[in-house]
């Protein structure tokens, strides 16, 4: 003990001149610590990704094939297709217009009648065919159940022909009318559609180039509308 005593009296005496601090080994040096970075809080305000926002900003299903007036009916382009009397009627609508098509084996005409009352009277008729290469499509309006003159043009009774856009074609016996019309025309003799609605109509082909002769067939159907 008194080894030790005069041991620490020399280490001091030697710190004080400056001459050494050899002793210093046997003195725990404290253990320098790095302090952990500090994480950025974000304000309460700060919107915190979740699992829903990031599907928002994954790619979506391809829309469906957008609407072309050009005399065929593409895969995708309508949305609902109902038959009758040989007939195929193709259609999709949206708030404002009815985009649809019409399809028969035949080098006649072909026809659908939207809302009838009492067979063909009281229906708002569209009318086409395809002669030369060239589509005809007339807006007409049903005067009478039956017969000649049943169906006349509606800018003959003092409306219009109110089809936006129209197209058609005719290959390997089979003809195709597209046509597009305002779903509220606000002509009297036009029937208005409304989105939800479910319409009878009535679907005809005949057999020649021309809006006056007798159909081969004949038949009724219902469409709903988006």
């Amino acid at each position: 003990m008194k080894n030790r005593l005069v041991l620490l009296g020399v280490c001091l005496v030697l710190c004080t001149t400056g001459v050494g601090c050899a002793c210093q080994e046997e003195v725990a040096s404290p253990v320098p610590t790095t302090a952990p970075e500090a994480t950025a809080i974000p304000p309460a305000d700060t919107p915190v990704p979740t699992v829903e926002a990031a599907a928002e900003e994954s790619p979506t299903a391809p829309s469906e094939l957008a609407w072309m007036a050009d005399g065929a009916i593409g895969k995708g382009e309508y949305r609902h297709t109902t038959e009758a009397a040989g007939v195929t009627f193709h259609w999709t609508n949206d708030a404002e217009y009815l985009y649809a098509a019409l399809s028969a084996e035949t080098i006649g005409w072909v026809s659908v009648g939207f809302n009838p009352e009492n067979r063909m009277q009281g229906a708002n008729y569209i009318y086409g065919y395809v002669a030369d290469s060239t589509a005809f499509v007339e807006d007409m309006f049903g005067v009478s159940p039956a017969g000649p003159g049943s169906h006349p043009a509606d800018e003959g009774l003092g409306g219009g022909n109110d089809v936006v856009e129209y197209a058609g074609s005719e290959q390997g016996g089979v003809t195709v009318i597209e046509f597009k019309i305002p779903l509220d025309s606000g002509d009297e003799y036009d029937k208005s559609l409304v989105p939800g609605e479910t319409y009878r109509i009535v679907l005809a082909v005949g057999a020649a180039d021309d809006l006056d002769s007798y159909h081969t067939g004949r038949g009724t159907s219902e469409i709903t509308l988006d």
